[in-house]
């Protein structure tokens, strides 16, 4: 039994969407320092705040569908082309109403005439966000597919970047280049769906109105996620401007970045646990301690390195401009910290299908959001924001613990402690490199190593209790 926890299918989806992904953010990182220097904080902030609207009206376009299509085609691959058609024709019209509250804000609340053009602009990535099939992979775990798609069409966009936005005035461009790019991943996903044998199926309305009121839960969190998510992207817009809002979103973007970590494990582990959970569910709680143990020791690893390398990730990146980004982004390196834990716990919860306790975490972490952002940023402008950052997924995580511990049994609070030594011993090193004066790319390396024998006794603790749980299960 324990070779059925390595499968190599997994393995293989873990290693091909990680590698994806690295390399798509690597290439995003130029998506985002290139554009950050050629516009300046004004105009990076204006497109900052066309995204936060987008994503504020992309909650209307039932987002728990992918989630619950994902969950069910996982569970039943035969009903890939069904569920297709359904989710997605769904998401199209409801994408349509969603574009239009978007083109009314323009028109009756832009400050500006650039600003009201950037807005319905960066508001088309809303016919991206229903017409995906990422989620279709996900449930066949298929998922490295769409992953490698994704690696090309944005060295594509970097490449267009630099080709059409050379001045601030190429600030319209740059805002349609994202929706204009997830056309291109949606057609290419489309073509190599086709390939799998998925054939659509149109279902009866039944199957409509069952996939609205079962993702319904699932809809209401994740829409309440991209509300607290944006929360304060919009308040530092209202009161301290754009221009502010462009430092801050300097070091937000580094945030989702950072997230997109967790992503990866969830994409991976999700479908696999779904699964189990109906097939073997002992199995599926046993593996949850891996799925633990690899969130906190990626989340302590970066968040080390966000906070004690910050200036020098900041100037490299978006150059002299944003420098007072520096202080937001070591704040914010405790939320990310967070972010992963509480990711982990949460795609737990949600495997096993507690969509109601999610809804729960997310509108005390919503709340926190929004009110702190109103009580702490017209006080201490962009760093209460990033306060406020860093305290929402650590209010939200603290609210899944009781019943976390009641699904799954433990809160697997174990795997924290050999990754929380080992942040604090990058951090000392990292330190002390500095004051040596040696350069970042010889410190990093060096603090890494410092790292690794943490992680490599974690790995051994993690490997010794699995085969007690297994043998004990074997028993049974």
């Amino acid at each position: 039994m324990a070779q059925k926890i390595i499968k190599s299918s997994l393995f293989l989806n873990l290693i091909s969407v990680g590698g994806a992904t690295i390399i798509t953010k690597l290439v995003g990182l130029l998506a985002i320092g290139y554009p950050a220097r050629i516009l300046g904080p004004l105009n990076y902030g204006l497109v900052g705040f066309g995204v936060s609207v987008t994503a504020y009206a992309s909650t209307l376009i039932l987002p728990g569908m992918l989630a619950w299509g994902t969950r069910e085609i996982a569970r039943d691959h035969s009903r890939a082309g069904e569920l297709l058609v359904v989710v997605n024709v769904t998401r199209i019209l409801f994408a349509c109403i969603a574009y239009s509250g978007v083109a009314c804000y323009a028109f009756y609340f832009s400050s500006s005439i650039l600003e009201r053009t950037v807005l319905l602009l960066c508001g088309l990535a809303l016919f991206n966000a229903a017409l995906v099939v990422d989620w279709v992979f996900n449930g066949l775990e298929l998922m490295r597919i769409p992953a490698w798609v994704g690696v090309a069409v944005s060295v594509l966009n970097v490449i267009a970047l630099f080709i059409f936005v050379r001045s601030p005035d190429d600030v319209t461009i740059y805002a349609v280049l994202a929706p204009a790019s997830g056309l291109l991943v949606i057609v290419i996903s489309c073509l190599m769906l086709s390939r799998e044998n998925v054939s659509l199926r149109f279902p009866s309305s039944n199957v409509f109105k069952l996939s609205f009121t079962k993702s319904l839960p699932l809809g209401v969190m994740v829409s309440l996620v991209v509300v607290l998510h944006y929360a304060n992207n919009l308040i530092v817009k209202s009161y301290l401007g754009a221009a502010t809002l462009g430092i801050f979103m300097a070091a937000f973007y580094l945030l989702e970045l950072a997230s997109t970590l967790p992503g990866i494990l969830g994409t991976v582990f999700l479908p696999r646990l779904s699964r189990n959970v109906v097939c073997n569910r002992d199995t599926a709680v046993t593996e949850t301690r891996v799925f633990a143990q690899i969130h906190m020791t990626t989340g302590f690893f970066i968040a080390a390195f966000m906070f004690i390398e910050a200036p020098v990730i900041i100037a490299t990146i978006y150059g002299a401009k944003f420098v007072a980004s520096a202080v937001l982004v070591r704040i914010i390196s405790f939320g990310i910290l967070f972010n992963f834990a509480i990711t982990g716990y949460t795609n737990c919860l949600i495997s096993f299908g507690r969509d109601r306790v999610m809804l729960l975490v997310v509108i005390v972490s919503a709340i926190v959001a929004i009110g702190g952002g109103l009580i702490l940023i017209p006080r201490f402008g962009a760093m209460g924001a990033a306060v406020v950052v860093a305290v929402i997924d650590f209010s939200g995580w603290l609210i899944s613990l009781p019943y976390y511990r009641r699904t799954i049994g433990s809160l697997h609070l174990s795997t924290w402690i050999m990754p929380a030594l080992g942040a604090v011993s990058i951090v000392l090193m990292s330190l002390l490199l500095q004051k040596i004066g040696l350069p970042v790319w010889v410190r990093i390396p060096l603090a890494t190593c410092c790292y690794i024998p943490f992680v490599i006794s974690e790995i051994k603790t993690t490997i010794s209790m699995l085969k007690q749980q297994l043998a004990q299960l074997g028993e049974t």
